[in-house]
């Protein structure tokens, strides 16, 4: 029977930064507490009023008390150490803590290779795409890709980095040729000439009951998300092929809480990039134009309140600020901010460094593929 937990339970995140904040500040606002667990000292999280507990993820002893002092634990960040884990899950197995989603799930998201077999295994299309482990499968990789292909690193990559595209095969090649015979963690995947990127928002709740958000159209700007459209423009049949592959890879690896799944579109086709477990930056809209944000269900789902019947969303569009366009008094913002169909969420970032996530602006209204043109 699950566990309902009610407030003023004390609920943790994993992770401290803008995702833990808005995670804060939907279950402060609904009378829980939260504490917050990260490297960062004056994280957002904690300017938004969650516990900070500074360490570093691999320090066991405050790591272990960190866990004795919540009910429940969430994740807002998947690059938590391998070691760290396995620690989380041996914690909550013998003392009965609910942790959502699941370290298991966690292990999947953080690592390329695991990512695509799981897919692959459930039966979601992805590009074709070749594990390098070492420099015999580079050299196999390199004789069976067509090309270009983008390589990346399996683990710790985000908003583009740690990815190198060979338009060649000759240069995929040399590359080969200068390698040693150490191990390596690489993935090589098929350029996949997409029209249009887009993502599902989904929640899933500790019943196996599952709500989800119409697909959004993502557009990026040197590999950073800057605009979601919200619903995306899509035909019926590539709506629910998507929506059904998420809830396909949320059944098949038992997730319980929220997940952003991406893909790649070429006219009718649509093809997994990769998931996000947690809530995720194109599902942002969802605080201004939806009657519960992508937030409030991954609170519901960690606590067991229940979901609604269904949810509702209204035609919108998501901005993200970044460090170069963090310009509070210049007259976009002045012009954002007297109009009413624009909300500002900032998320008390000190340093506006080039490319930072500082913050984004949610329009809801009539044509939201212009409202930041």
């Amino acid at each position: 029977m699950k566990k309902v937990l009610l407030p003023p339970s004390r609920l943790g995140v994993m992770g401290s930064g803008q995702l833990g904040r808005m995670f804060a500040q939907e279950a402060i606002r609904m009378g829980y507490k939260v504490s917050v667990y990260s490297p960062e000292r004056n994280s957002p999280a904690s300017l938004a009023g969650a516990e900070e507990i500074v360490a570093p993820y691999e320090d066991e002893t405050t790591l272990l008390n960190f866990l004795k002092s919540v009910e429940a634990l969430t994740f807002e960040f998947e690059n938590v150490p391998g070691g760290e884990l396995n620690f989380i899950s041996k914690y909550a197995k013998e003392n009965s803590l609910p942790v959502f989603p699941s370290p298991d799930c966690i292990r999947i998201a953080q690592h390329r290779i695991r990512e695509k077999n799981q897919f692959a295994q459930l039966g979601l299309p992805t590009v074709p795409f070749f594990p390098i482990t070492n420099k015999s499968e580079a050299s196999h990789a390199a004789e069976t890709c067509k090309f270009p292909a983008v390589l990346k690193t399996s683990s710790f990559g985000y908003d583009g980095k740690g990815q190198t595209k060979f338009k060649t095969r000759e240069e995929f090649r040399a590359w080969v040729g200068s390698l040693g015979q150490g191990p390596l963690d690489l993935i090589l995947e098929e350029w996949f000439e997409f029209d249009k990127e887009a993502s599902v928002i989904l929640a899933r709740d500790q019943d196996g009951r599952m709500l989800s958000f119409p697909p959004s159209e993502n557009i990026h700007k040197n590999h950073i998300l800057d605009l979601t459209i919200h619903p995306g423009n899509f035909s019926e049949k590539l709506t629910k092929e998507m929506v059904r592959a998420a809830e396909t890879l949320a059944e098949g690896i038992n997730y319980i809480g929220v997940f952003g799944l991406e893909f790649f579109i070429k006219g009718e086709k649509v093809v997994l990039n990769e998931f996000a477990p947690r809530p995720h930056n194109s599902g942002h809209f969802s605080q201004n134009s939806a009657d519960i944000s992508q937030f409030e269900l991954q609170l519901r789902t960690l606590t067991g309140l229940p979901f609604p019947n269904k949810i509702h969303s209204q035609p919108s569009s998501m901005k993200n600020i970044l460090g170069q366009n963090y310009l509070p008094g210049s007259q976009a913002w002045e012009k954002y901010l007297s109009d009413p169909r624009y909300t500002l969420h900032l998320y008390g970032k000190t340093d506006p460094r080039q490319d930072r996530k500082m913050g984004h602006w949610n329009y809801v209204g009539e044509h939201p593929e212009k409202a930041f043109d």
